[in-house]
This record gives C-alpha cells, structure tokens and sequence, in this order.
C-alpha cells in the first residue's frame, strides 16, 4: 500500500477505533470478572423473569468475543478497502460498530445480572437492562457514523436550469421560502399497530419493561416520518422528527434543476429516507403519488415526496436563476 493510499485509509482510523472497542471492553471485563460470575451463565430468562436457558461461561466469551472481532475486522476492512465510496464506507463501519457494541452490552447486562450470583438460575431477569443495550448500541453506532468525518465535498454546478422548465421568476433581492409538513404513511399505521397491541398484552401480562422497547420502537419509527422540507436560499433541507432534527440538506450550489416527477414507493423498496439501488439517488419517499426530482452535480440526484411538485420545482429553479444570474 502506497503513502497516499495510507493517509486516506488514516482518515478512517477514528472510526475503526470506535468499531473494535467493544471487543476491548468484553476482553477486559471478562478477565477482570470472570472469578465473580457463575459458570454457566444464564442464556435465556422466561416470561415470568426465570433463567430457562444457560451456556457455558467459557463459550459465551468466546462467541462473543468472536463475533465482536469479526465485526472490527470488517470495518477494518472497508477502511482500507480501495475503490469504496465514502457513503458506503460510513455505512459499514456504522453497522459494524452496532454488531459490536450490541455483543459487548448483552455481555455487560448479562454480567450486571450474574455477578456474584452462586448460579446461574438465581440471576435476576432484566429490567431496564433492555431499554439501556437499546440506548447503548444506538449511541455508539451514531458515534462511529460521527467519527467517520464529513463527507468529501462535491462538485458545485455553475450553469443555470434549461430555459423549458417550470421556474418562479425572483426579482433581484428577492427571498422565498417553501416548506410542507409531511404526514405518516397509513401502511405505516397499519404496521406499526400490531406492533403497540403486542406491548399492550406484555405490559399487562408480564411487564412494562418488556414492553418499552417496542413502544420505542414505534414512536422512533412516528418521529423518523414526521418530517418538514423546506426550500430557501439554503437549499433543500429535511428535517425529521417533531423538533427537525436529524436535518438532510441539499446545498443549493449542488442542484443543476428540478422537475416535477411521479414517487413509486417500490422502486424506493419502502418509506422514509431512501438509497436507490443505483447508488446515485437518495429520496424522500412519504407515499406513491407526486414528487419533485433535484438533479444534482456529479451525476446524483434527489427525490421527494411533496403535494406540489410544480411549485417547490419553479421555486428551486428560479431560486437557481436568480443565484447564477449575478
């Protein structure tokens, strides 16, 4: 590997680091507590919290710390690995990071569970254990998505959009600003509706506990298609959840033009904030039905969802007039 090839996967090391701590954490923890934990460990508490299931303290260890590991090497991998775009590189580091921190935090919860126990069937069930290896691998995988570094920078378009598109001419000095509130999905309503009911029996039947995490789960997946898009002098921005943020923005130097286009959610394979297939696109995909299409520099592009394509298009491209006509 040449020296530039090294400072570019360099760049990347913060990230790798984030990704191979838990296996560090497991390592260590285990060595230091091992003589304080029964063997075998409890693998499995029933509805009623009782331990129905044990492993080997040895073998739990090695699994994990196994798994772990191998989750390290892939992000070790996508670092160094030539050729890679920076999103996908980010991507499998993030996820590599999430497959570590949850092996270390079901090690940890299980040890906060077992330590000093004489056997494994005296260890309690876990409470808010479940709710803390949610928040735990969350955080951390936010962490190595964060440690990865912002994005290279793309290559800013200096032409103004085709004079036969739709465009909201702006008088010299002139600001405007569009934004709509996009609405949940109603199949999102109708998945997510098993879900709560499911939490309402455990709640009743066995514990809260237990059922936070999928009540959790359903409000994260409301707030994550409760979003606002906005189109200023900025650019076009996303912002999700009651409170806008995470916010998505696309810089208005980036755009080349805009158009009204139609959204179909399975070329999109579902809802919310997407990849296409071809590595180019990203959208905003809230249902099947009008949208607006941002071509952008370097061959990308941008899809949304919005009730007035023909409005958000003329805005953006007057807005791209106005900013190349100086």
């Amino acid at each position: 590997m040449n020296g530039a090839r090294l400072r570019a996967a360099a760049r990347w090391l913060p990230a790798v680091v984030v990704a191979a701590a838990p296996t560090a954490v497991v390592q260590l923890t285990g060595r230091v507590w091992r003589t304080r934990l029964p063997d075998p460990l409890p693998r499995h508490w029933n509805a009623s919290g009782r331990v129905d299931g044990v492993a080997g303290l040895g073998a739990t260890l090695t699994a994990l710390l196994w798994v772990a590991g191998m989750a390290a090497a892939i992000a070790l991998v996508a670092a160094l690995a030539p050729g890679l775009r920076w999103r996908a590189r980010r991507v499998v580091i993030a996820v590599a990071a999430a497959v570590a921190a949850f092996c270390a935090g079901l090690w940890l919860v299980t040890v906060d569970l077992a330590l000093d126990a004489p056997q494994a069937t005296a260890a309690p069930g876990p409470t808010w254990h479940i709710l803390a290896l949610m928040g735990g691998v969350t955080a951390w995988t936010l962490l190595a998505a964060a440690a990865c570094g912002a994005p290279p920078a793309h290559p800013k378009a200096a032409n103004p959009p085709p004079a036969d598109l739709e465009r909201i001419e702006l008088r010299p000095g002139q600001r405007a600003v569009w934004s709509e509130v996009g609405s949940v999905p109603l199949p999102v309503y109708l998945v997510l509706l098993p879900l709560l009911v499911i939490a309402a029996v455990l709640a009743v039947a066995v514990d809260l506990w237990v059922a936070a995490p999928l009540v959790i789960t359903a409000l994260l997946v409301l707030a994550v298609l409760c979003t606002r898009l906005t189109v200023d002098f900025r650019g076009v921005t996303v912002g999700f959840g009651p409170w806008g943020w995470p916010r998505v923005r696309v810089p208005l130097d980036e755009i080349t033009s805009a158009w009204s286009t139609t959204v179909r959610v399975a070329e999109w394979g579902g809802w919310g904030y997407r990849m296409n297939l071809d590595r180019a696109g990203r959208g905003l995909i809230l249902r099947n039905g009008p949208g607006v299409r941002l071509e952008l520099s370097a061959d990308r592009y941008f899809v949304a969802s919005v009730r007035d394509p023909h409005s958000v298009a003329g805005l953006v491209n007057g807005m791209l007039d106005a900013a190349r006509s100086r």
